[in-house]
């Protein structure tokens, strides 16, 4: 999971995820966000990516990282207590043997 500034950027990202096979989808979820930096109250307004994905955490915040327009982007995983079986296999259909 990440945060973007818009639906742009949430776009775009996603896109690159997808086609870099790192992702099997990418959700975009409108968001506001209360958060200190600086020493300021900022109230934005963002999109929150949910990154369907069977790839290693550290492959996916690397690339992240080197396409995202924040200086401190948000990068979580969760892993799932339960998940669909046949959409598990697609996941890792989706992101078996790509970059």
């Amino acid at each position: 999971m990440t945060s973007v500034a818009d639906k742009k950027a949430a776009k775009m990202l996603g896109k690159k995820l997808i086609k870099n096979g790192l992702a099997a989808c990418v959700s975009s979820v409108k968001a506001g966000s209360l958060y200190v930096w600086d020493d300021k109250i900022y109230d934005e307004k963002e999109r929150i990516l949910l990154i369907k994905t069977d790839a290693k955490f550290k492959k996916i915040a690397k690339f992240i990282k080197a396409n995202h327009g924040y200086d401190l982007p948000e990068i979580l995983s969760f892993k799932p207590k339960d998940i669909y079986k046949k959409y598990k296999i697609w996941v890792k259909n989706q992101t078996k043997g790509k970059k």
